[in-house]
């Protein structure tokens, strides 16, 4: 007879739940951490129930249920602490911030940040260590700090492979290849997105698989590379439709008319820009993004007064979306298309 003992009903719950929230099935995994809260709750594991609460909230983080969400977390912080769960509490701290994030409250979400990972180098918790430095770099990457952002995505990373969570340094890879676009840095970034690439082709069904192949191509094109760029996009869509990312797809066919426009073949171009901007959800970084490069196209075609109206469109959602920075940016371009 086996001496080896049954996994307790709420760890194969929340191993669910996990997995439901990995592959973005918000519905599934809301009742997967409820079911595993009960479950950890009989069995008297506090930690776990902590654990499944927290769950829930980042959950609800998706669905835009911010009220709901902080009240859940904040629940499985007190749990936490009352129990002297240290860590589990000092992820709690880290999950109020993106809390604070999506609500726009910079401040407050980078002290949550700033609690969290004090609290993760006390207790050695390189993974917790992690996700806070990316998420501080996420706040200074929407600021348009992009050095500062930078700066603290290296660290993010450096933490993440003292913890070998190499599905956590992939979003962080992304986020190092948006930064340095955004700093021009287009050799750095085809760097950074090619390893994260690499590390999500390991976790074939990732989500973010059709951002990066997508992000690599934007990088690949400025580096004049357009054959392997539409290689890129090629697959990038094969990514998107396999999870159903309308964004992703959209900036797909946003570089599609990038590569077109630069080829001189404006026709291409505005069919695979108008397509860009059907499929990005409104307000979205991807829909702002969609609007400066048909700017770009009507600048290219001699348009003026069409290229305004698109870097106004594209620099309103900036605002509406907290980035004020890019929107800032976007105005320069304008300005100089005033000039003309």
């Amino acid at each position: 007879m086996s001496t080896t003992e049954a996994r307790p009903a709420h760890a194969e719950l929340a191993e669910r739940a996990q997995e439901e929230e990995h592959l973005g099935r918000w519905e599934a995994a809301a009742a997967a951490y409820a079911h595993s809260f009960r479950a950890a709750i009989l069995a008297n594991d506090v930690e776990s129930a902590a654990d499944a609460l927290r769950g829930q909230g980042r959950v609800l983080i998706q669905e835009e249920r911010y009220d709901d969400a902080e009240e859940l977390v904040e629940l499985s912080r007190e749990i936490a602490e009352r129990a002297g769960v240290v860590q589990s509490a000092a992820r709690a701290l880290n999950v109020l911030g993106i809390i604070r994030f999506k609500q726009r409250r910079w401040e407050q979400a980078r002290a949550y940040y700033d609690a969290a990972l004090e609290r993760a180098i006390d207790v050695g918790d390189d993974d917790l260590a992690g996700l806070a430095l990316q998420n501080a770099g996420v706040i200074a990457y929407y600021l348009g700090d992009l050095r500062e952002a930078r700066a603290l995505y290296l660290e993010s990373i450096g933490s993440f492979v003292r913890s070998g969570n190499s599905g956590n340094a992939l979003l962080t890879y992304n986020n190092l290849g948006l930064a340095c676009v955004n700093l021009r840095d287009w050799l750095e970034a085809d760097i950074y997105y090619s390893r994260g690439i690499e590390i999500a082709e390991r976790h074939s069904k990732s989500p973010l698989l059709a951002k990066l192949y997508g992000n690599r191509a934007e990088a690949l094109i400025h580096i004049g590379e357009l054959d392997e760029a539409t290689l890129s996009l090629r697959k990038a869509e094969i990514a998107a439709d396999a999870v159903g990312d309308r964004d992703a797809m959209a900036d797909v066919y946003r570089l599609r008319g990038m590569i077109a426009r630069t080829g001189g073949d404006f026709d291409t171009a505005e069919t695979a820009v108008l397509r860009a901007l059907e499929l990005a959800t409104d307000p979205s970084m991807e829909r702002a993004e969609a609007y400066r490069e048909m700017a770009a196209l009507r600048a290219a075609e001699g348009l003026t007064e069409d290229a305004r109206s698109a870097f106004r469109a594209a620099s309103e959602i900036y605002r509406n979306l907290g980035g004020d920075a890019y929107a800032a940016t976007t105005e320069v371009e304008l300005a100089a298309l005033d000039r003309v």
